[in-house]
């Protein structure tokens, strides 16, 4: 049975031979960094060996940049489990911000009462390509001396007030793990503009060793069989194998940090050439599903904030949390990549609660998504008539 796969992008055979050797370019690296900073409206771009790792050392670098005493780092408490890890592995503190289950963007009422005093940072999610309040968040950073780090690994190509996601704040990370916006199966960059900041990450990321040459061919070899068995008459084949893993959320902290395959980066750069295409497909399809469950009461889509245009990585819908695993099942048994995202609040993560205080335990809204979140797809395999399918399919499973 075909299957369509919950995110992803799909690379043509042109992209692909960015791999073969006589392409190979010693600037492929630079050229995407200085197009990634060119993208974020910042002065300074660097890849790193992936999204997790940019953010460790972006945040080693805001340290090295501060006061000592601030050690503190503001992330929203429903978010990847990736982000406490980097914060940890940076040798600083989460601390947790619940979100506004509307919007998954930070509360900014509980914003508000976190004492900044010994905070170093504050770091948007923009999950799912849907973008934070991030000039509220700007904001409040400026005015306590906070640094602001925009995590844009979701959001390639979404916007908000009309400035590009990964260019609020102090600096901003992208990513090409999988399931991005656009995919190399791993890697990562960071983008930055203040001079001082700047050098800091200078010095850290020449520190750090290259990304090794069996590493690459491995992941060169991997890349091009995602390319061939993303599509739906083949993922079946894929996600039955469960010994992948896939879609399992895990807190990790022991990721290597290195410099990104300059072989990989000529894949990203070529596939960057897409950005706004492969956005249009995905909002498009986005906005379909969105149309076809208007009204269905118990589908709450996540709301886009007023002036902000999303970049839809995957779309992500409320339902009933005693319906969830239902929906989920007929969704998945009709070949429907529907998944459950992170299954927990951070506040609920063994591994982060031994990093966060009492005061950071309580966190309704984050326990509100977790227990009712799905997401659909909305990758350019996803076919057009898949909205009203999805639509019986869900009142199907509500009404059972």
């Amino acid at each position: 049975m075909s299957f369509i796969a919950p995110a992803g992008t799909p690379i043509r055979f042109s992209e692909l031979s960015k791999l073969i050797p006589r392409y190979a370019r010693v600037d492929a690296g630079d050229e995407l960094a200085r197009t990634l900073a060119r993208h974020a409206e910042r002065q300074r771009g660097w890849l790193i060996s992936t999204g997790r790792a940019a953010m460790t050392v972006l945040l080693r670098a805001f340290k090295a940049c501060a006061d000592e005493r601030r050690t503190d780092v503001i992330i929203p408490a429903y978010t990847c489990y990736s982000v406490p890890a980097s914060v940890a592995r940076a040798g600083l503190k989460p601390r947790l911000c619940d979100v506004d289950p509307r919007t998954l963007s930070l509360d900014l009422d509980r914003l508000q009462r976190i004492d900044p005093d010994r905070t170093l940072a504050i770091v948007s999610a923009n999950l799912y390509g849907l973008p934070n309040a991030l000039g509220e968040m700007e904001e409040w950073a400026h005015r306590n001396g906070v640094m602001m780090l925009d995590d844009a690994a979701q959001a390639l190509g979404a916007s908000y007030a009309g400035r590009p996601v990964g260019g609020f704040g102090a600096a901003g990370i992208y990513s090409f793990d999988k399931g991005k916006n656009i995919t190399s199966l791993e890697g990562g960059a960071i983008v930055a503009s203040s001079e001082a900041l700047c050098d800091e990450i200078d010095r850290a990321a020449e520190a750090l060793p290259p990304a090794r040459a069996s590493h690459t061919l491995f992941t060169a070899a991997k890349l091009v069989a995602y390319s061939m068995l993303l599509h739906p008459r083949v993922y079946g084949l894929v996600q039955a194998l469960p010994f992948l893993g896939l879609g399992r959320t895990i807190y990790e902290d022991t990721y290597p940090i290195t410099r990104y395959s300059n072989t990989l980066a000529r894949v990203t750069r070529s596939l960057y050439a897409r950005l706004a295409e492969l956005t249009s497909v995905r909002e498009r399809n986005a906005m379909a599903f969105r149309e076809s469950l208007r009204d269905v009461r118990e589908v709450v889509p996540i709301a886009l904030l007023s002036s902000a245009k999303g970049a839809y990585t995957r779309l992500p819908l409320l339902v009933p949390a005693q319906r969830r695993a239902d929906i989920l099942s007929a969704l998945q048994s009709a070949g429907i990549g529907a998944t459950a995202s992170y299954p927990n609040a951070l506040s609920d993560v063994p591994e982060v609660l031994a990093l966060i205080g009492p005061e950071d335990r309580d966190m309704p809204g984050a326990r509100e998504v977790a227990s009712r979140i799905i997401t659909l797809p909305t990758h350019p395999y996803t076919p057009t008539e898949l909205p009203t399918r999805v639509r019986q399919i869900i009142l199907d499973a509500l009404r059972a």
